[in-house]
């Protein structure tokens, strides 16, 4: 018996040191064989079959400097922490999983928007025609505001009635508009994207965490982005007087991943219930590097959370970038 154990914790190190699976599942099976059960190999051949892998490190990116640490256990049903620079994987968990992605999706919408060049400043109104269920209407109807508040609300608020004025102010129709999502997703490489419709309110905007990071590359180069998803709170003023304060869907601007020696470059979350919880951001942390953190399919708001602050945590103590 004792040979017998010996023999299948070898070949299971062995294993593991070809193919360092994805922490979450290893934390969550863990334990010794006990007779009787699979074998070492067989355990392996069924992860590979599940579709999880192993972090893949480019040559250039940061060093792993306690291989003893596979992650953390998430709920999400898909996530990839990558290395900015490098583009080195440092976690994954089902990253090309196809999976609907909620609100993530206002960050296309927004980028193909101000690729138009709008008047920020210019004032509009919110019409009966703009209003859409789901989620929270910041902004009163048909009381003037600057077409940038509308922006803000469909940023900071999630709010999907002023998503939908800011594609009609585009000067496209909807389905125009959406045709433009789609080609701007082709440029930049996010080949196993589609957009249906601007809001993330169709459970048919669909996308995976290895896209997304492309999505957040591209909205953390766009100032007017940028600023937005990460600002925790604005106030927005109406023609009528009428003053509202929106707050950022993003706890995490609220959390340790934003403070120093911490920073959130950018991000969105989203929720639908067909998609769960999802979330895709850019963070750094002052004297290492910057990555991108993409969690979809997550059971609540506070496991969303908790698992992307814990895999900040774990991500800055098990690499070093210097």
């Amino acid at each position: 018996m004792i040979a017998r154990l010996l023999a299948q914790l070898i070949l299971t190190t062995t294993l593991l040191t070809a193919l360092p699976y994805d922490g979450a599942l290893l934390e969550a099976t863990a334990g010794l064989p006990v007779a009787g059960e699979r074998n070492a190999s067989m355990v392996a051949l069924q992860l590979v079959s599940s579709g999880y892998g192993f972090p893949r490190v480019s040559l250039d990116g940061p060093t792993k400097i306690d291989s003893l640490s596979l992650g953390i256990v998430t709920s999400a049903q898909s996530v990839l922490v990558m290395d900015v620079e490098s583009g080195a994987i440092l976690y994954e968990k089902n990253p090309t999983a196809d999976r609907a992605i909620g609100s993530i999706t206002k960050l296309m919408t927004a980028l193909v928007f101000l690729e138009r060049s709008p008047d920020l400043t210019a004032q509009v109104v919110i019409e009966d025609i703009d209003v859409r269920d789901g989620g929270r209407l910041y902004l009163a109807v048909n009381d003037p505001v600057a077409l940038g508040d509308l922006l803000k609300a469909s940023l900071i608020g999630s709010d999907n009635s002023a998503t939908i004025a800011l594609v009609r102010f585009s000067g496209l129709d909807e389905s125009s508009f959406v045709d433009a999502m789609n080609r701007k997703a082709d440029e930049l490489g996010m080949t196993n994207t589609i957009f249906t419709e601007p809001t993330g309110l169709s459970s048919q905007n669909r996308s995976t965490s290895y896209d997304l990071t492309k999505l957040v590359a591209a909205v953390e180069r766009q100032s007017e982005i940028q600023v937005l998803t990460t600002t925790s709170v604005a106030t927005v003023t109406q023609k009528s007087g009428r003053t509202v304060t929106i707050d950022s869907t993003d706890d995490l601007l609220r959390s340790f991943i934003n403070q120093t020696p911490f920073g959130m470059l950018a991000g969105k979350t989203g929720y639908l219930p067909e998609a769960g919880y999802g979330i895709a951001l850019a963070v750094e942390k002052e004297g290492e590097g910057r990555v991108y953190v993409v969690l979809l399919g997550s059971d609540s708001i506070t496991s969303r959370i908790q698992e992307v602050k814990g895999l900040v945590d774990w991500t800055y103590r098990v690499w070093d970038w210097n």
